[in-house]
């Protein structure tokens, strides 16, 4: 029988679990989180067989790391001294890549290591909030800085079983398109709810005027902090990138809509409209709610 370990059971890691009972029942899930409740709540409802820990840990074929981004590498130095490194495949589900992957090559060359982020999740935290059917027909990024590694199969086996459409990519190239398609919408999101609160002090009406776009475009604003503290760090130069090319395309509307070109705003409504339309006929379902 297949072995499998997950750390860190939050949303991420407890859905990795669920969608595996569900999609892959000959497998047995060892999990663990170094918060008691979240660990004891998804042995007891059993989204994992068994709890992990220091003396079964070597017997994992394949191990998900589901923590915060630098916690991803303090985690790696905790478990080495009892790992398989013969036997066991680490995978991580962290949004930066460059930092993860080139930390553990200098740090823990004998690692048996693929870096992965799948492209879902939601602005909840935690187990209760978990889903099965979380991966089903999302994007899992795999990447291919270093080749293959041993066992991947393994792992490839269990996304496809979950439903995930796996994509290789490069480290530095994946956090360049994530800082624009997941990273600078938390910030444009964050900034836009720390605007509110300003506004809020002078007018404590303002959730009253309030409707379904302010909620669908802020939603992603109830992400956790703790995380996404270090998705920012670690993706520093590219989120910096980006900032600075949304100002551009801001003061581009400004100076637009300063001067009166109709002409103009609707030259740049018109293709964002075009292209969200295509997107959503293409990619996404309009029940998805995702990150």
């Amino acid at each position: 029988m297949m072995k499998v370990g997950i750390i860190g059971l939050g949303l991420m890691g407890s859905s990795l679990a669920m969608a595996i009972k569900k999609y892959c029942p000959g497998i047995k899930t060892y999990g663990y989180d170094n918060n008691t409740e979240n660990l004891d709540y998804a042995y007891q409802k059993k989204t994992i067989t068994a709890k992990l820990n220091k003396e079964n840990i070597s017997q994992l074929d394949l191990l998900f790391l589901a923590v915060p981004v630098i916690t991803t590498i303090e985690v790696v130095e905790e478990i080495m001294p009892y790992l398989n490194l013969e036997r066991t495949l680490l995978t991580d589900l962290g949004s930066t890549k460059t930092y993860i992957c080139k930390e553990i090559k200098q740090r823990f060359p004998a690692l048996n290591f693929i870096g992965g982020h799948p492209m879902t999740g939601r602005e909840t935290s935690g187990p209760k909030t978990a889903d099965a059917d979380l991966f089903c027909n999302k994007s899992y990024i795999l990447i291919a800085d270093q080749g293959r590694p041993v066992k991947e199969e393994l792992l490839i086996e269990i996304l496809e079983k979950i439903g995930a459409k796996i994509i290789y990519i490069d480290s530095e190239k994946h956090d360049d398109l994530v800082s624009l398609t997941s990273h600078l919408p938390h910030v444009i999101a964050i900034a836009l709810m720390n605007e509110v609160i300003k506004y809020e002090k002078d007018f404590p009406e303002i959730s009253q005027f309030m409707g379904q776009g302010f909620r669908d475009f802020t939603r992603i604003a109830a992400s956790s902090p703790l995380i996404w503290k270090d998705i920012f760090l670690t993706n520093q130069e590219f989120i910096l990138d980006k900032i600075d090319k949304i100002i551009n395309a801001l003061l581009s509307f400004k100076n637009s809509l300063l001067t009166g070109e109709e002409k103009e705003l609707i030259k740049i409504m018109e293709a964002a409209k075009i292209k969200r339309s295509k997107l959503q006929e293409e990619l996404w379902e309009e029940t998805d709610n995702v990150i």
